[in-house]
């Protein structure tokens, strides 16, 4: 143990002097490198109104992987592994936190999309005027929905057309249900439609597509448990055994023969989990 934080210590010393002696071509690749990471960052960190900046972002990021590292080499007991995990979790863990909150976003602009719908219909009928009606929208409604709609009106005072404020918004949020409402809203402005039956048909299609969906995930709840259990099972199994003798199951951790073995059985093993939530996923 002594001889691999000696190791450890000469190689962060190495590197510490590489990068001193590399002087102002290191500094600068490390600035451009920062600076990409940060422009990229600062992407995910605007559309999901976090009030973070890049810069607050990549040194909350560097402090969290630094102590991944530091807690996997001293927690693990094969530091090596530790270390490596710690390295693995510390560079992606932020960015599947940005992607998962952005994933979540959108299930919840999804959810408010119906009701959305109902407040401008009821709007658009006392006053018709669709940026009033935007605007009940915001002052009725909480985030993230309302977040998204303030952009869209702060666009249109600015001067952008209004339909072309409700196609930035489409594209801004590629929302399954905002993309049908927008879609809706700007063919009936075009074509001279009644905007307040429109928001009221997209608000049905969207209640009934939800009530097929609660169905489907219903009739399908049994397979998804299905795969889960059985993507559990091995690891159960391993555990019954090294309750009952663990020589039984020793040389699966402790031969190269046996590295191979658990490799490929998990390999196997995801695939056939992915595989079952792939057949009883079905999208309405």
């Amino acid at each position: 143990m002594l001889y691999l934080w000696l190791a450890l210590a000469l190689g962060f010393g190495a590197g510490f002097l590489a990068i001193w002696a590399g002087g102002d071509w290191i500094a600068e690749r490390l600035a451009a490198e920062r600076g990409v990471y940060e422009r990229i960052v600062g992407k995910e960190l605007h559309r999901l109104f976090l009030p973070v900046s890049p810069q607050e972002f990549v040194l909350i990021h560097a402090g969290f992987l630094l102590i991944c590292v530091l807690g996997g080499g001293l927690l693990v007991k094969s530091p090596i592994l530790g270390i490596i995990g710690g390295v693995l979790v510390g560079i992606f863990a932020p960015r599947i936190y940005l992607k998962s909150a952005w994933k979540k976003r959108l299930a919840a602009i999804d959810e408010q999309v119906e009701e959305a719908m109902v407040y401008m219909a009821n709007s658009f009928k006392a006053n018709p005027s669709m940026p009033e009606a935007i605007q009940d929208v915001c002052n009725a409604m909480g985030p993230p929905i309302s977040q998204e709609f303030g952009v869209l009106l702060k666009e249109y005072r600015l001067g952008t057309p209004l339909d072309q404020a409700l196609v930035n918004l489409q594209r801004r949020v590629p929302s399954r249900n905002l993309e049908l409402a927008i879609s809706a809203l700007v063919i009936g402005r075009t074509v001279g439609g009644n905007i307040p039956e429109i928001l009221s048909q997209i608000s049905g299609t969207i209640r009934e597509s939800f009530r097929l969906e609660r169905v489907i995930d219903t009739q399908t709840a049994q397979g998804r448990m299905q795969a889960w259990v059985m993507g559990l099972m091995p690891a159960v199994v391993i555990a019954v055994f090294y309750k009952m003798d663990p020589t039984l199951i020793q040389p699966l951790f402790e031969t190269f023969v046996g590295y191979i073995v658990l490799g490929l059985a998990g390999v196997c093993n995801i695939i056939g989990v992915v595989m079952i939530l792939k057949i009883v996923q079905i999208d309405v």
